[in-house]
């Protein structure tokens, strides 16, 4: 029977093919490539260092809070990729490579800005 619903098209699997890569590139890209683009944003960009905030502080930073180049420094990293993966849209093939992308990118590179901004904040080595 040709033309049936069984038939795998070509467009089909190259289509499953990208957003797999795609998703795989982005928990890659956000627990390897996120953290160093941080680190080298704030070392470039001379972002200063908050202090370490004591033990039971993670409600309030008191009246010294950390400056808005430390919290810009890790959401800017993420925004660009984000950006990058948006203009992407209106062509389908980078689209479907792109969009699991950022969909896999945003939570992963979420847990590690987590971890590490808990770590320079909160940590303090007894």
């Amino acid at each position: 029977m040709m033309g049936g619903v069984d038939e795998v098209t070509p467009a089909g699997s190259g289509r499953g093919w990208r957003i797999s890569l795609g998703v795989c590139a982005g928990l890659l890209l956000g627990f390897f490539c996120y953290l160093p683009a941080v680190i080298l944003w704030q070392h470039y960009g001379d972002v200063p260092q908050p202090r370490v905030y004591p033990h039971g502080s993670f409600t309030s930073f008191g009246s010294d809070p950390p400056p808005v180049e430390y919290w810009v420094s890790w959401a800017g990293p993420a925004f660009v990729v984000m950006a990058c993966g948006l203009m992407t849209v209106p062509w389908r093939p980078a689209r479907q490579f792109a969009l699991p992308l950022v969909c896999a990118f945003v939570p992963m590179a979420a847990l590690v800005a987590w971890f590490f901004i808990g770590m320079e904040l909160f940590f303090t080595p007894d």
